[in-house]
Order: structure tokens, then C-alpha cells, then sequence
């Protein structure tokens, strides 16, 4: 199966007890309730990618992976999924306190192949962000303030701003606050093991099940290093209209993300793999030799790497892009 031209896949919205309708500011046609996550491009069964228009129209993310993985994803890529998924999150209210094992950990507990390390950048000012324990807190600290319904005193806690880049290696416990709104780029999982939930109830009325002891297995409590990640500084891009820049902001063992401004038009080659794009402001017009789909705000495009090249074109001012690569 030829895949060239880049690709849109129809949203998949996953309502959660958490969420809120700020979407819909975005112009999106939201379903009823409180909306957490718009899963913008998935391999997962809890909420399929499905190629929205075009040649293509109608195929599953799965079916284009199973089918034509190295045109698709990349020549060296030899798993069965879609190795990232990319989430856009409102959270009108805090998520649980969580983790997320690594492959080794997920293999351990018998809950699948796959780790989940993730990275949030956040589109707006406000909310609060929850991630690693405090110095000093080790597992029975934790397990104490467990106990003793005091799980946020013993967590790092940072206020959210647009623009900042926080990343979640697996095993590092986190939570969202409330208000935040922001893009996520992680590896294909949906393995969460939640370890407290600030006694709420769910959209049931009954309290979300807690993995507490898987929790306290995956933790890191060793790790350091936590809040805003540290970003490269901005520089210009190769052969695109002057005033165009980048910057890398997560380089890890599963995927990079960049952050691109192009003004007039950038053209780049693929790089051997497959390149996500996010639209996060702005809007122009993105083509391959193949094919062209037009760039608007909050729109994620797939650029099979059989494309060869992918180009920007801006018609006026800017246009913001976040541009996740996966490794493999």
C-alpha cells in the first residue's frame, strides 16, 4: 500500500470525570460531558485513529502500520503498533496521582510489552502540576502521607505556564491540577496505575478503582531532577524564509519533539522515519510530493516517512508547529 501523502485522522474524545469543555474554544464539536483528552493520532483499541479524508479515508492506524509499516513509520521499524500517541488535555479539575511503568516494570507486573514515557507542553497559563516526590521522601514517607490522605505534601508541585516543557520519564509519580491545557506526545500505552484519587467519586458515582500496590512497585523514589525540562535555544531553519526558527525540546530513548515558528514557507526532508506534526497556532498549508491537507490550529498531521519531504506554507504570519519523531 502506497503512503505518501500526509494524513488526518478523525479525533477520538474520551469523556473522564476530570475534564472540562475548553475544546470547544478550538471550534470543536465536543461530545456531552466533561471532556478530558482529544486523542489526535492512536494505535489503542480504547480509542483507534482513523484516517479522516483522502485516498486513504476510512483505514485504521492499525491497518496502515500492519500493512505498510516501513513506508509508513520508517525503514527499521519492526513493531505492530504506531509507536507514539498524541493527546490534546484539559483538565478542568485534578487528575489522580499516577505512574506509569517502564517496559521492564510493565513485563514484571504482567500488564503488557510496553512503557509509557511521556511529555507535556502547556498551551495556556494556569493550573498546577504534581510530579516526582519530595527530597526526603522515600517510599515509607509516601506510603505514610498514603495513608494519612496527605499524598500532595509529599509531592514537587509547579504552577503551569504557556510554553513550558515538562517531561515524565516512566516510573516518575505525577498529576495534573486543575486548569491545565496542554499537548501530550508519549509511546503507544494506556497503562496507568493510579494511586490515589483525592476521594472523588467517578461519572459512575462510585469511587475510580486505585492500583496502589502496583503503584508503590513502579515509583522511582530515587529520582531528581524535576520541574520546567530545559530546552534547546531557538536558532534559525535551514533554506526556510527568513524569520523562521526551531528549537528541540525533549530528545529521550522513545522520541524528540521539537517546536518550530515558520513564516513564509520551510521545506525539510523526513528523517528516515515518520514526523507528527501539531498545529498549535497559527495555519497554512502542509504538503508532500503527494498530496496537501491544509494546517489549522489544533490539527496533528502524519507525515508518512515514504514522503520523502514535507513542506510548510504560511500566508500570513506564523504558524506555531510542535513536531514529534519517534525512535525505534
Amino acid at each position: 500500500m502506497e503512503v505518501r501523502a500526509p494524513l488526518i485522522f478523525r479525533t477520538v474524545y474520551q469523556p473522564l470525570v476530570w475534564g472540562g469543555r475548553r475544546m470547544e474554544t478550538w471550534g470543536r464539536l465536543l461530545p456531552d460531558g466533561p471532556i478530558g483528552e482529544a486523542w489526535e493520532l492512536a494505535d489503542h483499541a480504547r480509542g483507534m485513529s482513523v484516517v479522516g479524508e483522502g485516498r486513504l479515508a476510512g483505514r485504521t492506524l492499525r491497518e496502515l502500520v500492519e500493512r505498510s509499516s516501513a513506508e509508513l513509520v520508517g525503514a527499521g521499524f519492526r513493531g505492530t503498533e504506531f509507536p507514539l500517541m498524541v493527546k490534546l488535555i484539559d483538565a478542568r479539575h485534578r487528575l489522580s496521582v499516577q505512574v506509569h511503568p517502564n517496559e521492564a516494570v510493565a513485563r514484571a507486573l504482567g500488564v503488557g510489552q510496553h512503557g509509557k514515557t511521556e511529555c507535556w507542553v502547556f498551551l495556556a497559563d494556569g493550573g498546577e502540576i504534581y510530579q516526582g516526590t519530595r527530597p526526603g521522601v522515600g517510599r515509607a514517607e509516601f506510603e505514610r502521607a498514603l495513608a494519612e490522605h496527605h499524598v500532595a505534601d509529599a509531592l514537587n508541585c509547579f504552577e503551569a505556564r504557556k510554553g513550558d516543557v515538562f517531561f515524565l520519564p516512566a516510573r516518575t509519580v505525577h498529576a495534573l491540577g486543575e486548569g491545565c491545557l496542554l499537548y501530550e506526545v508519549q509511546q503507544t500505552s494506556d497503562i496507568t496505575f493510579r494511586v490515589y484519587d483525592w476521594d472523588r467519586l467517578g461519572l459512575d458515582g462510585k469511587p475510580r478503582p486505585l492500583h496502589v500496590a502496583e503503584s508503590i512497585a513502579t515509583i522511582d523514589f530515587a529520582r531528581t531532577g524535576f520541574g520546567p525540562h530545559a530546552t534547546e535555544a531557538w536558532r534559525t531553519i535551514p533554506g526556510a524564509t527568513a524569520g523562521s526558527e526551531e528549537r528541540g525540546l525533549v530528545d529521550c530513548p522513545h522520541f524528540t519533539l521539537c517546536e518550530q515558528r515558520v513564516r513564509g514557507e520551510s521545506e525539510q526532508a523526513t528523517p528516515g522515519t515518520c514526523v507528527v506534526v501539531t498545529c498549535v497556532a497559527g495555519r497554512g498549508l502542509l504538503s508532500t510530493p503527494a498530496g496537501q491537507v491544509a494546517l489549522l490550529p489544533m490539527q496533528t498531521v502524519l507525515v508518512p516517512a515514504d514522503a520523502g519531504s514535507w513542506r510548510v506554507d504560511v500566508p500570513s504570519g506564523s504558524a506555531d508547529l510542535l513536531i514529534a519523531t519517534p525512535k525505534f
